[in-house]
């Protein structure tokens, strides 16, 4: 008998979440899971993820909180058509704690949680008031937690925090990555013009803007960085770029369905985040070859890059610190390329093969 999957995700967009998630779905075995994905708001995979599931409902609200009784009803109208096994698979703390409001009660439901960040990040905070809302859910994360069938991290740092947090077993499972070692294409490159490149969402806590200020003060003239993503900061990182007379060297790119190309044909990739669960990108720009120079945040990026082992680390919000490191490449790109290979062999171990095993192990179990 096939088991159903139900995938939550508050905000379906091209991201570190929703990239794992359909990685997951296109390799599940169809025979044996009926999937479906719930996402609020439109779902940006919909057309990739329609070949892999029964059915994609699009929640038609703005507000997560809003969503307790759409889910509960769409749960319940999937098992009721199809009354075996069914599993709810949610991601982010704050779909998690609605999922556990919603779903409570609905014996026939098993619940499993993803925590893509670490939950003591959640205190950090830029204002008093998401202090203070940072604080009530972190709370309300560690009440509601221990009710799920099961939590899953996305690294190791986040496995530790949240069995301190939730008083129960915390299962780390690293999100697929499609892996197949690549080298870069320099080919139609001048050697004379270097390219850096950055991808992720345009929001404050992917500190893209730390990554432009560093750029601004750069010693090499051939230099140009390209920014891939999008989000509610472009409008703020355009100005940004504005103000620092960088218009001809860095360039917002948005979202592209294939990031080949720009990852084949760039010779450093930079990543800023103020905080991360496990940062695909980096994965990725290691599978083609790139040297990586990022945050030293808690999270997955340091379990990555080996503790600086496997590429170069700089603290949060430090463009000062990240401009000297972009400065010794450039000088010497040998060091950071020798890194560069420690961490090539680190990454086969989150395979899309080796974490679907894990996934459908923990499916018969829970």
């Amino acid at each position: 008998m096939k088991i159903n999957l139900i995938f939550f995700l508050p905000t379906f967009i091209f991201g570190g979440a929703g990239n794992s998630i359909y990685r997951l779905c296109s390799k599940l075995n169809k025979k044996k899971y009926n999937i479906y994905i719930i996402s609020i708001g439109k779902c940006y995979f919909r057309k990739k993820l329609q070949k892999h599931c029964r059915k994609i409902f699009e929640l038609k609200t703005s507000r997560t909180l809003f969503s307790i009784f759409m889910l509960r009803n769409i749960v319940f109208n999937i098992y009721r058509k199809f009354p075996q096994k069914t599993i709810f698979i949610s991601n982010q703390h704050y779909a998690n704690i609605i999922s556990l409001l919603s779903l409570r009660g609905l014996k026939f439901v098993k619940i499993i949680l993803v925590d893509r960040i670490d939950i003591i990040e959640l205190k950090r905070y830029y204002t008093f008031l998401k202090f203070l809302k940072n604080i009530i859910i972190y709370y309300l994360c560690a009440l509601s937690y221990r009710y799920a069938d099961a939590v899953v991290s996305n690294s190791k740092s986040a496995k530790n925090d949240l069995q301190k947090l939730c008083k129960t077993k915390v299962i780390n499972i690293n999100p697929p990555s499609l892996l197949k070692l690549r080298t870069r294409n320099k080919k139609n490159i001048s050697k004379k013009k270097f390219q850096i490149l950055t991808v992720g969402g345009l929001v404050k806590a992917k500190g893209v803007d730390t990554i432009i200020k560093a750029f601004k003060y750069i010693k090499f003239k051939n230099v140009s960085l390209i920014i891939i993503g999008e989000g509610n900061e472009r409008k703020n990182l355009s100005l940004l770029i504005d103000k620092l007379k960088l218009k001809k060297k860095v360039f917002l790119i948005g979202w592209v369905n294939n990031t080949e190309k720009f990852y084949s044909e760039s010779d450093l990739f930079l990543h800023a985040s103020h905080q991360e669960g496990f940062p695909n990108s980096i994965v990725e720009a290691i599978n083609y070859n790139l040297p990586v120079i990022a945050t030293s945040c808690k999270g997955g990026t340091k379990e990555i890059l080996l503790n600086g082992k496997g590429g170069d680390l700089f603290p949060v919000n430090s463009h000062k610190i990240l401009t000297e490191k972009i400065n010794k490449f450039f000088n010497n790109m040998r060091p950071l390329n020798k890194k560069l290979a420690l961490a090539r062999k680190n990454i086969q171990k989150y395979s899309i093969d080796a974490n679907l095993y894990k996934y459908n192990k923990l499916f018969s179990k829970v």
